[in-house]
Protein backbone atom coordinates (compact mmCIF):
# COMPACT_ATOMS: atom_id res chain seq x y z
CA UNK A 1 0.00 0.00 0.00
CA UNK A 2 1.42 3.41 -1.23
CA UNK A 3 2.17 6.25 1.68
CA UNK A 4 -0.76 8.09 1.61
CA UNK A 5 -0.57 11.78 3.46
CA UNK A 6 -3.22 14.71 3.76
CA UNK A 7 -2.32 17.94 3.77
CA UNK A 8 -3.32 20.66 6.48
CA UNK A 9 -7.40 21.48 6.60
CA UNK A 10 -8.49 18.25 3.98
CA UNK A 11 -9.47 15.80 5.08
CA UNK A 12 -9.12 12.03 5.08
CA UNK A 13 -10.86 10.29 2.26
CA UNK A 14 -11.49 6.55 1.28
CA UNK A 15 -8.34 5.59 -0.61
CA UNK A 16 -6.97 3.16 1.68
CA UNK A 17 -9.92 0.92 1.81
CA UNK A 18 -9.94 0.82 -1.88
CA UNK A 19 -6.54 -0.32 -2.45
CA UNK A 20 -6.47 -2.48 0.32
CA UNK A 21 -5.21 -3.20 3.81
CA UNK A 22 -1.67 -2.93 4.07
CA UNK A 23 1.08 -1.95 5.82
CA UNK A 24 1.33 2.00 5.19
CA UNK A 25 4.74 1.99 6.40
CA UNK A 26 5.90 -0.01 3.70
CA UNK A 27 6.77 2.93 1.17
CA UNK A 28 8.95 5.47 3.83
CA UNK A 29 11.52 6.88 3.21
CA UNK A 30 14.50 4.80 2.84
CA UNK A 31 18.62 5.57 2.82
CA UNK A 32 19.94 4.17 -0.22
CA UNK A 33 23.63 2.25 -0.62
CA UNK A 34 25.41 2.74 -2.92
CA UNK A 35 28.50 1.05 -4.30
CA UNK A 36 31.71 3.08 -4.48
CA UNK A 37 35.18 1.88 -6.56
CA UNK A 38 36.41 1.16 -3.03
CA UNK A 39 34.70 -0.11 0.27
CA UNK A 40 30.95 0.17 0.31
CA UNK A 41 29.75 3.72 1.30
CA UNK A 42 27.19 5.36 1.54
CA UNK A 43 25.35 8.92 0.23
CA UNK A 44 22.14 10.22 0.14
CA UNK A 45 21.03 10.57 -3.80
CA UNK A 46 18.74 13.82 -5.01
CA UNK A 47 15.65 13.37 -5.19
CA UNK A 48 13.28 13.66 -8.36
CA UNK A 49 9.08 14.67 -7.63
CA UNK A 50 6.05 14.12 -10.26
CA UNK A 51 3.08 14.96 -9.14
CA UNK A 52 0.22 13.69 -10.99
CA UNK A 53 -3.32 15.48 -10.48
CA UNK A 54 -6.32 13.36 -10.63
CA UNK A 55 -6.45 9.75 -9.70
CA UNK A 56 -9.28 8.89 -13.15
CA UNK A 57 -8.46 6.77 -15.99
CA UNK A 58 -5.98 9.35 -17.02
CA UNK A 59 -4.11 9.59 -14.06
CA UNK A 60 -3.83 5.74 -13.33
CA UNK A 61 -2.49 5.39 -16.96
CA UNK A 62 0.37 7.89 -16.02
CA UNK A 63 0.62 6.84 -12.95
CA UNK A 64 1.54 3.40 -14.31
CA UNK A 65 3.48 4.79 -17.40
CA UNK A 66 6.04 6.69 -14.80
CA UNK A 67 6.34 3.63 -13.06
CA UNK A 68 6.90 1.55 -15.42
CA UNK A 69 9.04 3.31 -17.74
CA UNK A 70 10.98 4.53 -14.28
CA UNK A 71 11.54 1.34 -13.59
CA UNK A 72 13.22 0.16 -16.69
CA UNK A 73 15.45 3.49 -16.47
CA UNK A 74 19.98 3.91 -14.48
CA UNK A 75 18.58 6.35 -12.38
CA UNK A 76 21.13 8.24 -10.12
CA UNK A 77 18.45 9.81 -8.22
CA UNK A 78 15.49 8.95 -6.17
CA UNK A 79 12.13 9.75 -7.63
CA UNK A 80 8.75 9.99 -5.87
CA UNK A 81 5.78 10.07 -7.32
CA UNK A 82 2.38 12.23 -5.75
CA UNK A 83 -1.31 11.22 -7.05
CA UNK A 84 -3.45 14.07 -5.91
CA UNK A 85 -7.37 13.57 -6.23
CA UNK A 86 -9.83 15.06 -4.14
CA UNK A 87 -12.07 12.76 -3.54
CA UNK A 88 -9.80 10.45 -1.94
CA UNK A 89 -11.01 7.33 -4.02
CA UNK A 90 -9.51 5.76 -7.31
CA UNK A 91 -11.32 5.53 -10.68
CA UNK A 92 -14.59 7.16 -9.36
CA UNK A 93 -14.94 9.57 -11.91
CA UNK A 94 -18.09 10.25 -14.91
CA UNK A 95 -16.59 6.97 -17.05
CA UNK A 96 -16.13 4.46 -14.29
CA UNK A 97 -17.23 5.56 -11.13
CA UNK A 98 -20.87 4.12 -12.03
CA UNK A 99 -22.20 2.19 -9.62
CA UNK A 100 -24.85 0.79 -11.78
CA UNK A 101 -24.36 -2.35 -13.76
CA UNK A 102 -26.67 -1.17 -16.47
CA UNK A 103 -23.84 1.62 -17.46
CA UNK A 104 -21.52 -0.85 -19.80
CA UNK A 105 -18.67 -0.07 -21.47
CA UNK A 106 -19.17 1.56 -25.12
CA UNK A 107 -16.11 -0.86 -26.63
CA UNK A 108 -15.62 -4.41 -26.72
CA UNK A 109 -13.85 -5.90 -23.70
CA UNK A 110 -11.46 -6.95 -26.49
CA UNK A 111 -10.51 -3.66 -27.18
CA UNK A 112 -9.29 -2.35 -23.41
CA UNK A 113 -6.22 -3.63 -22.12
CA UNK A 114 -4.56 -0.48 -20.39
CA UNK A 115 -1.19 -2.27 -22.25
CA UNK A 116 -0.42 -1.58 -25.97
CA UNK A 117 1.90 -5.17 -26.09
CA UNK A 118 -0.28 -7.03 -24.33
CA UNK A 119 -3.87 -7.01 -26.13
CA UNK A 120 -5.76 -9.72 -24.06
CA UNK A 121 -4.33 -8.40 -20.69
CA UNK A 122 -7.98 -7.30 -19.66
CA UNK A 123 -9.55 -10.80 -20.92
CA UNK A 124 -7.37 -12.60 -19.07
CA UNK A 125 -7.58 -10.04 -15.90
CA UNK A 126 -11.58 -10.99 -16.34
CA UNK A 127 -10.98 -14.73 -16.81
CA UNK A 128 -9.31 -14.51 -13.02
CA UNK A 129 -11.30 -12.35 -11.22
CA UNK A 130 -14.86 -12.70 -12.43
CA UNK A 131 -16.69 -15.64 -10.89
CA UNK A 132 -17.40 -18.32 -13.75
CA UNK A 133 -20.83 -17.86 -14.14
CA UNK A 134 -20.67 -14.17 -14.77
CA UNK A 135 -17.77 -14.36 -17.52
CA UNK A 136 -18.28 -12.73 -20.62
CA UNK A 137 -19.00 -15.15 -23.60
CA UNK A 138 -16.30 -13.62 -25.78
CA UNK A 139 -13.83 -10.70 -26.72
CA UNK A 140 -17.18 -9.43 -27.69
CA UNK A 141 -18.73 -9.11 -24.68
CA UNK A 142 -19.45 -5.26 -23.29
CA UNK A 143 -18.57 -5.00 -19.42
CA UNK A 144 -20.21 -3.07 -16.73
CA UNK A 145 -18.29 0.16 -16.38
CA UNK A 146 -17.87 -0.78 -12.85
CA UNK A 147 -15.35 -3.60 -13.41
CA UNK A 148 -13.46 -1.44 -15.24
CA UNK A 149 -12.82 0.44 -12.75
CA UNK A 150 -12.45 -2.13 -10.69
CA UNK A 151 -9.39 -3.42 -13.39
CA UNK A 152 -7.61 0.01 -13.20
CA UNK A 153 -7.53 0.45 -9.22
CA UNK A 154 -5.88 -3.01 -9.36
CA UNK A 155 -3.63 -2.72 -12.07
CA UNK A 156 -2.35 0.83 -10.44
CA UNK A 157 -1.71 -1.37 -7.02
CA UNK A 158 0.26 -4.12 -8.60
CA UNK A 159 2.29 -0.79 -10.46
CA UNK A 160 2.96 0.73 -6.91
CA UNK A 161 4.43 -3.29 -5.71
CA UNK A 162 6.54 -2.58 -8.54
CA UNK A 163 7.36 1.04 -7.83
CA UNK A 164 8.39 -0.61 -4.26
CA UNK A 165 10.87 -3.18 -5.48
CA UNK A 166 12.78 -0.46 -8.25
CA UNK A 167 13.24 2.40 -5.40
CA UNK A 168 10.26 4.29 -6.83
CA UNK A 169 8.21 5.89 -4.07
CA UNK A 170 4.37 6.88 -4.43
CA UNK A 171 2.23 8.56 -2.54
CA UNK A 172 -1.48 9.43 -2.37
CA UNK A 173 -2.72 12.83 -1.69
CA UNK A 174 -6.31 13.58 -0.95
CA UNK A 175 -6.44 17.18 -1.42
CA UNK A 176 -8.05 19.72 -4.18
CA UNK A 177 -5.59 20.98 -6.57
CA UNK A 178 -6.49 24.38 -7.01
CA UNK A 179 -3.40 25.92 -9.01
CA UNK A 180 -0.13 24.96 -10.46
CA UNK A 181 2.86 27.87 -10.31
CA UNK A 182 5.89 27.84 -11.55
CA UNK A 183 9.12 28.38 -9.34
CA UNK A 184 12.21 28.10 -10.26
CA UNK A 185 12.26 25.41 -12.83
CA UNK A 186 9.67 23.21 -10.69
CA UNK A 187 5.88 23.59 -10.74
CA UNK A 188 4.32 24.29 -7.33
CA UNK A 189 1.08 22.26 -6.91
CA UNK A 190 -1.42 24.27 -4.55
CA UNK A 191 -3.72 22.70 -2.37
CA UNK A 192 -5.44 25.37 -0.80
CA UNK A 193 -2.89 26.81 1.87
CA UNK A 194 -0.57 23.88 1.33
CA UNK A 195 2.25 24.19 -1.97
CA UNK A 196 3.97 21.22 -2.68
CA UNK A 197 6.66 21.23 -4.88
CA UNK A 198 7.41 19.33 -7.43
CA UNK A 199 9.81 19.08 -10.52
CA UNK A 200 7.42 18.41 -13.31
CA UNK A 201 3.44 18.17 -12.81
CA UNK A 202 0.95 15.95 -15.43
CA UNK A 203 -2.53 17.38 -14.70
CA UNK A 204 -5.11 14.47 -15.58
CA UNK A 205 -8.92 16.36 -14.71
CA UNK A 206 -10.82 14.18 -17.07
CA UNK A 207 -14.28 14.82 -17.90
CA UNK A 208 -15.29 18.03 -16.92
CA UNK A 209 -19.10 19.47 -16.77
CA UNK A 210 -19.70 22.77 -18.33
CA UNK A 211 -22.54 25.15 -17.24
CA UNK A 212 -25.10 23.69 -19.37
CA UNK A 213 -28.28 25.05 -19.74
CA UNK A 214 -28.68 28.54 -17.40
CA UNK A 215 -31.77 29.17 -18.43
CA UNK A 216 -32.72 26.15 -16.20
CA UNK A 217 -30.70 26.51 -13.33
CA UNK A 218 -32.93 27.79 -11.07
CA UNK A 219 -35.24 25.02 -11.17
CA UNK A 220 -35.61 22.18 -8.59
CA UNK A 221 -36.22 19.56 -11.22
CA UNK A 222 -33.55 20.16 -13.27
CA UNK A 223 -30.15 18.06 -13.59
CA UNK A 224 -27.60 19.70 -14.82
CA UNK A 225 -25.24 16.62 -15.48
CA UNK A 226 -26.18 13.12 -16.26
CA UNK A 227 -23.72 12.10 -13.64
CA UNK A 228 -25.71 12.77 -11.03
CA UNK A 229 -26.61 8.87 -10.28
CA UNK A 230 -28.49 9.69 -7.12
CA UNK A 231 -30.25 12.62 -8.40
CA UNK A 232 -31.40 10.43 -11.41
CA UNK A 233 -32.61 7.32 -9.02
CA UNK A 234 -34.86 10.10 -7.12
CA UNK A 235 -36.93 10.88 -9.92
CA UNK A 236 -40.45 9.68 -9.57
CA UNK A 237 -40.83 6.52 -11.23
CA UNK A 238 -44.05 7.99 -13.40
CA UNK A 239 -42.54 11.84 -13.76
CA UNK A 240 -42.43 12.90 -17.54
CA UNK A 241 -38.41 13.09 -18.23
CA UNK A 242 -36.54 15.94 -21.02
CA UNK A 243 -32.83 14.70 -22.04
CA UNK A 244 -31.41 16.79 -23.18
CA UNK A 245 -28.60 15.33 -26.06
CA UNK A 246 -28.58 12.39 -28.11
CA UNK A 247 -24.89 10.77 -28.05
CA UNK A 248 -23.99 7.84 -25.69
CA UNK A 249 -24.42 10.19 -22.77
CA UNK A 250 -28.01 10.24 -23.24
CA UNK A 251 -28.12 6.93 -24.24
CA UNK A 252 -26.35 6.17 -20.23
CA UNK A 253 -29.29 8.10 -18.90
CA UNK A 254 -31.63 6.32 -20.68
CA UNK A 255 -30.66 3.10 -19.69
CA UNK A 256 -30.25 3.89 -15.95
CA UNK A 257 -34.04 5.05 -15.98
CA UNK A 258 -35.13 1.90 -17.38
CA UNK A 259 -33.11 -0.50 -14.42
CA UNK A 260 -34.51 1.73 -12.39
CA UNK A 261 -38.30 0.70 -13.44
CA UNK A 262 -38.91 4.07 -14.64
CA UNK A 263 -42.71 4.33 -15.91
CA UNK A 264 -43.34 7.98 -17.34
CA UNK A 265 -42.40 8.92 -20.52
CA UNK A 266 -38.95 10.14 -21.58
CA UNK A 267 -38.16 12.66 -24.08
CA UNK A 268 -34.77 12.60 -26.17
CA UNK A 269 -34.22 16.15 -27.86
CA UNK A 270 -31.13 17.49 -29.81
CA UNK A 271 -30.15 20.32 -32.03
CA UNK A 272 -29.04 18.02 -35.00
CA UNK A 273 -29.53 14.48 -35.40
CA UNK A 274 -31.33 11.44 -33.44
CA UNK A 275 -29.90 8.78 -31.30
CA UNK A 276 -26.51 7.17 -32.10
CA UNK A 277 -26.18 4.33 -34.60
CA UNK A 278 -25.57 0.70 -33.72
CA UNK A 279 -22.06 -1.64 -33.79
CA UNK A 280 -21.69 -4.26 -35.24
CA UNK A 281 -22.87 -7.10 -33.11
CA UNK A 282 -19.17 -9.59 -33.52
CA UNK A 283 -17.25 -7.30 -36.13
CA UNK A 284 -14.77 -9.46 -37.92
CA UNK A 285 -11.37 -7.26 -37.72
CA UNK A 286 -11.14 -4.80 -40.73
CA UNK A 287 -7.04 -3.45 -42.11
CA UNK A 288 -7.37 -0.16 -43.20
CA UNK A 289 -6.70 0.07 -46.97
CA UNK A 290 -6.88 4.04 -47.11
CA UNK A 291 -6.87 5.60 -43.85
CA UNK A 292 -3.25 4.10 -42.83
CA UNK A 293 -0.43 6.23 -41.76
CA UNK A 294 1.28 5.80 -45.10
CA UNK A 295 -1.12 6.80 -47.16
CA UNK A 296 -1.96 10.17 -44.36
CA UNK A 297 2.05 10.62 -44.55
CA UNK A 298 1.83 10.33 -48.47
CA UNK A 299 -0.60 13.01 -48.77
CA UNK A 300 0.67 15.71 -46.60
CA UNK A 301 4.59 15.16 -47.68
CA UNK A 302 5.36 13.59 -44.48
CA UNK A 303 4.09 17.05 -42.91
CA UNK A 304 5.01 19.37 -45.41
CA UNK A 305 2.10 20.34 -45.82
CA UNK A 306 -1.56 19.83 -44.12
CA UNK A 307 -4.34 17.68 -45.57
CA UNK A 308 -7.93 19.69 -46.33
CA UNK A 309 -11.22 18.20 -45.73
CA UNK A 310 -12.16 16.98 -48.80
CA UNK A 311 -8.83 14.70 -49.13
CA UNK A 312 -9.58 13.39 -45.71
CA UNK A 313 -13.02 12.70 -46.40
CA UNK A 314 -12.03 11.05 -49.85
CA UNK A 315 -9.72 8.80 -47.87
CA UNK A 316 -12.45 7.78 -45.60
CA UNK A 317 -15.56 6.98 -48.69
CA UNK A 318 -12.99 4.56 -50.34
CA UNK A 319 -12.43 2.34 -46.78
CA UNK A 320 -15.86 2.71 -45.96
CA UNK A 321 -16.80 1.73 -49.59
CA UNK A 322 -14.35 -1.44 -49.65
CA UNK A 323 -15.95 -2.22 -46.41
CA UNK A 324 -19.32 -2.64 -47.33
CA UNK A 325 -18.89 -3.20 -50.96
CA UNK A 326 -21.22 -0.48 -51.83
CA UNK A 327 -21.04 3.29 -52.99
CA UNK A 328 -21.21 5.79 -49.82
CA UNK A 329 -24.92 7.74 -50.06
CA UNK A 330 -23.71 10.58 -48.17
CA UNK A 331 -27.67 11.56 -48.66
CA UNK A 332 -28.58 9.03 -47.09
CA UNK A 333 -26.51 9.37 -44.21
CA UNK A 334 -27.68 13.19 -43.40
CA UNK A 335 -31.30 11.84 -44.10
CA UNK A 336 -30.65 9.02 -41.48
CA UNK A 337 -29.73 11.32 -38.82
CA UNK A 338 -33.63 13.14 -38.73
CA UNK A 339 -35.58 9.98 -39.44
CA UNK A 340 -38.20 8.78 -36.57
CA UNK A 341 -35.97 6.54 -33.91
CA UNK A 342 -39.46 4.09 -34.42
CA UNK A 343 -38.07 3.43 -38.44
CA UNK A 344 -34.17 3.51 -37.76
CA UNK A 345 -33.31 1.94 -34.27
CA UNK A 346 -34.82 -1.54 -35.64
CA UNK A 347 -33.21 -1.17 -38.66
CA UNK A 348 -30.01 -0.82 -37.72
CA UNK A 349 -30.79 -3.58 -34.48
CA UNK A 350 -31.05 -5.59 -37.65
CA UNK A 351 -28.30 -4.56 -39.90
CA UNK A 352 -25.93 -4.99 -35.99
CA UNK A 353 -26.80 -7.93 -35.28
CA UNK A 354 -26.27 -9.78 -39.11
CA UNK A 355 -22.69 -8.39 -39.71
CA UNK A 356 -24.49 -5.32 -42.58
CA UNK A 357 -22.82 -2.49 -41.23
CA UNK A 358 -19.51 -3.07 -42.16
CA UNK A 359 -19.09 0.42 -41.75
CA UNK A 360 -18.69 -0.05 -38.28
CA UNK A 361 -15.16 -1.81 -38.52
CA UNK A 362 -14.26 0.07 -41.24
CA UNK A 363 -14.37 3.32 -38.80
CA UNK A 364 -13.67 1.52 -35.67
CA UNK A 365 -9.96 0.78 -37.41
CA UNK A 366 -9.24 3.96 -37.77
CA UNK A 367 -9.45 4.80 -33.89
CA UNK A 368 -5.53 4.17 -33.31
CA UNK A 369 -4.91 7.23 -35.99
CA UNK A 370 -7.26 9.92 -35.54
CA UNK A 371 -5.54 12.11 -33.53
CA UNK A 372 -2.39 11.70 -36.22
CA UNK A 373 -5.17 12.55 -39.16
CA UNK A 374 -6.19 15.49 -36.77
CA UNK A 375 -2.32 16.71 -36.16
CA UNK A 376 -2.00 16.89 -40.31
CA UNK A 377 -5.62 18.38 -41.37
CA UNK A 378 -5.32 22.15 -41.76
CA UNK A 379 -7.23 24.58 -39.44
CA UNK A 380 -9.62 25.18 -42.24
CA UNK A 381 -10.73 21.42 -42.69
CA UNK A 382 -10.48 21.08 -38.67
CA UNK A 383 -12.87 24.41 -38.30
CA UNK A 384 -15.56 23.08 -41.43
CA UNK A 385 -15.52 19.60 -39.86
CA UNK A 386 -16.73 21.02 -36.21
CA UNK A 387 -18.88 23.09 -37.67
CA UNK A 388 -21.13 20.62 -39.77
CA UNK A 389 -20.09 17.29 -39.34
CA UNK A 390 -18.91 16.07 -36.06
CA UNK A 391 -22.45 15.49 -35.37
CA UNK A 392 -23.08 13.11 -38.00
CA UNK A 393 -19.41 11.78 -37.65
CA UNK A 394 -20.31 10.89 -34.04
CA UNK A 395 -23.48 9.06 -34.86
CA UNK A 396 -21.76 6.82 -36.20
CA UNK A 397 -18.19 6.35 -35.26
CA UNK A 398 -19.27 7.19 -31.76
CA UNK A 399 -22.35 3.94 -32.04
CA UNK A 400 -24.08 2.33 -29.36
CA UNK A 401 -23.54 -1.35 -27.96
CA UNK A 402 -26.32 -3.86 -29.74
CA UNK A 403 -27.70 -4.73 -25.90
CA UNK A 404 -28.33 -1.02 -25.54
CA UNK A 405 -29.77 -0.65 -28.51
CA UNK A 406 -32.14 -3.52 -27.43
CA UNK A 407 -33.09 -1.62 -24.33
CA UNK A 408 -33.84 1.22 -26.60
CA UNK A 409 -35.98 -0.67 -28.89
CA UNK A 410 -37.99 -1.97 -26.12
CA UNK A 411 -38.56 1.55 -24.80
CA UNK A 412 -39.61 2.59 -28.29
CA UNK A 413 -42.10 -0.03 -28.87
CA UNK A 414 -43.79 0.53 -25.89
CA UNK A 415 -44.67 4.07 -26.59
CA UNK A 416 -42.51 4.95 -23.84
CA UNK A 417 -39.29 7.00 -25.37
CA UNK A 418 -39.26 9.02 -27.97
CA UNK A 419 -36.20 11.31 -29.91
CA UNK A 420 -36.94 14.57 -31.31
CA UNK A 421 -34.61 16.78 -33.28
CA UNK A 422 -34.72 20.50 -34.39
CA UNK A 423 -34.66 21.31 -30.47
CA UNK A 424 -34.54 25.11 -30.36
CA UNK A 425 -35.37 26.15 -26.31
CA UNK A 426 -35.65 24.67 -23.02
CA UNK A 427 -37.82 26.85 -20.39
CA UNK A 428 -38.86 26.52 -16.87
CA UNK A 429 -42.51 27.62 -15.63
CA UNK A 430 -43.69 26.65 -12.32
CA UNK A 431 -42.03 23.33 -11.60
CA UNK A 432 -42.61 22.20 -15.42
CA UNK A 433 -40.35 22.58 -18.32
CA UNK A 434 -41.36 23.43 -21.81
CA UNK A 435 -39.04 22.21 -24.61
CA UNK A 436 -39.67 23.96 -28.66
CA UNK A 437 -38.01 21.62 -31.29
CA UNK A 438 -38.69 22.45 -35.41
CA UNK A 439 -39.74 18.88 -37.04
CA UNK A 440 -40.39 18.94 -40.62
CA UNK A 441 -40.96 22.79 -40.47
CA UNK A 442 -43.45 22.65 -37.81
CA UNK A 443 -42.71 24.21 -34.25
CA UNK A 444 -43.55 21.80 -31.66
CA UNK A 445 -44.08 22.51 -27.38
CA UNK A 446 -43.35 19.18 -25.22
CA UNK A 447 -43.65 19.50 -21.26
CA UNK A 448 -41.35 17.27 -18.89
CA UNK A 449 -41.45 17.45 -15.17
CA UNK A 450 -37.69 16.53 -14.87
CA UNK A 451 -35.42 17.56 -17.08
CA UNK A 452 -31.39 15.95 -17.19
CA UNK A 453 -28.63 17.85 -19.38
CA UNK A 454 -26.95 14.79 -21.25
CA UNK A 455 -24.44 16.83 -23.23
CA UNK A 456 -21.70 15.99 -21.92
CA UNK A 457 -18.60 17.73 -21.23
CA UNK A 458 -17.90 21.17 -22.30
CA UNK A 459 -15.51 21.45 -24.89
CA UNK A 460 -15.14 25.34 -24.18
CA UNK A 461 -12.88 25.48 -20.44
CA UNK A 462 -14.13 29.27 -19.68
CA UNK A 463 -17.07 27.16 -19.10
CA UNK A 464 -15.83 24.84 -16.49
CA UNK A 465 -16.26 25.22 -12.97
CA UNK A 466 -13.17 24.20 -12.13
CA UNK A 467 -10.76 25.90 -9.71
CA UNK A 468 -7.60 24.63 -11.24
CA UNK A 469 -8.82 24.82 -14.81
CA UNK A 470 -10.08 28.73 -14.04
CA UNK A 471 -6.51 29.95 -12.27
CA UNK A 472 -4.35 28.31 -14.71
CA UNK A 473 -6.21 30.33 -17.29
CA UNK A 474 -6.84 33.46 -15.76
CA UNK A 475 -3.32 33.58 -15.32
CA UNK A 476 -2.40 32.96 -18.88
CA UNK A 477 -0.46 29.47 -17.88
CA UNK A 478 -3.08 27.20 -19.56
CA UNK A 479 -4.15 28.97 -23.35
CA UNK A 480 -7.86 27.53 -24.57
CA UNK A 481 -7.45 25.46 -27.60
CA UNK A 482 -9.07 27.19 -30.73
CA UNK A 483 -11.04 23.88 -31.22
CA UNK A 484 -11.76 22.93 -27.80
CA UNK A 485 -10.14 22.51 -24.03
CA UNK A 486 -6.68 23.18 -23.30
CA UNK A 487 -3.50 23.53 -25.75
CA UNK A 488 -0.53 21.50 -25.29
CA UNK A 489 2.52 19.88 -27.61
CA UNK A 490 0.71 17.43 -29.91
CA UNK A 491 3.77 14.89 -28.82
CA UNK A 492 4.69 15.18 -25.03
CA UNK A 493 1.45 17.15 -23.63
CA UNK A 494 3.26 20.06 -22.45
CA UNK A 495 1.22 22.67 -21.16
CA UNK A 496 1.09 25.85 -23.30
CA UNK A 497 0.58 29.19 -22.24
CA UNK A 498 -0.89 31.60 -23.59
CA UNK A 499 2.22 33.44 -24.70
CA UNK A 500 2.65 30.37 -26.67
CA UNK A 501 5.68 28.89 -25.02
CA UNK A 502 5.95 25.57 -22.04
CA UNK A 503 7.81 26.83 -20.17
CA UNK A 504 6.78 25.07 -17.14
CA UNK A 505 7.06 21.47 -16.05
CA UNK A 506 3.67 21.38 -16.57
CA UNK A 507 1.89 18.49 -19.04
CA UNK A 508 -1.62 17.81 -19.75
CA UNK A 509 -2.90 14.24 -20.32
CA UNK A 510 -6.95 13.29 -20.83
CA UNK A 511 -10.06 14.60 -22.93
CA UNK A 512 -9.09 18.04 -22.34
CA UNK A 513 -6.62 17.78 -25.14
CA UNK A 514 -9.31 16.98 -27.39
CA UNK A 515 -8.46 20.08 -29.43
CA UNK A 516 -5.01 19.02 -30.04
CA UNK A 517 -5.64 15.04 -30.30
CA UNK A 518 -9.63 15.07 -31.44
CA UNK A 519 -10.26 11.74 -30.04
CA UNK A 520 -9.42 11.88 -26.47
CA UNK A 521 -11.98 9.87 -24.45
CA UNK A 522 -10.88 6.43 -25.46
CA UNK A 523 -8.83 4.13 -23.44
CA UNK A 524 -6.28 3.32 -26.57
CA UNK A 525 -5.82 7.17 -27.58
CA UNK A 526 -5.16 8.16 -23.49
CA UNK A 527 -2.70 4.84 -23.63
CA UNK A 528 -1.00 6.68 -25.99
CA UNK A 529 -0.86 10.07 -24.82
CA UNK A 530 -0.04 8.87 -20.86
CA UNK A 531 3.25 7.29 -22.39
CA UNK A 532 4.30 9.58 -24.85
CA UNK A 533 4.02 12.11 -21.61
CA UNK A 534 5.53 10.11 -19.09
CA UNK A 535 8.72 9.35 -21.24
CA UNK A 536 8.78 13.18 -21.67
CA UNK A 537 8.55 13.94 -18.49
CA UNK A 538 10.87 11.25 -17.14
CA UNK A 539 13.90 12.74 -19.93
CA UNK A 540 13.78 16.27 -18.20
CA UNK A 541 14.40 14.80 -15.24
CA UNK A 542 17.80 13.99 -16.52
Amino acid sequence: MPHTTTPASHQQGGLISVLGAKDLGCYARRVNVIKGRGPRSERVRSERVIAVVGAGASGILTTTQLITQAAALSRDYKLRIQLFDHTGELATGPAYGTPHECHILNMRAATMSMYADRPDHFLDWLDSRIPQGNRPASGDAYIPRAQYGAYLREQLHTAVEDAHRHDIKVEFVTARVTDCLPGAGKALVQCGDVVYSCDAAVLCSGDLPGKGLPQLAGSPAYLPSAWQYDDIAGIPSTASVAVIGSSLTAVDVIVLLDALGHQGDIHCFSRLRSLPKVQEAAPTPWKSQYVTEERIEELTGGGARQATLTEVAGLFRQEIELATGAPLDWDAALHSARRPVAETLPEDIRDAAEGRNRWYAALDATGHLAPHLWHRMDDAAKEAFLAKHASLWAMYRHSMPLPNAEKLWRLVRAGQLHAHTGLRAAVAHGGRHTLTCVEDGREREFGADYVVNATGASPDITELDDPLIGNLRQAGRLRPHRHGGVDVDFGTGRLIGLDGTASTPVYFVGPLTRGVHFYTNSVETLRTNSTATARSVLRGLG
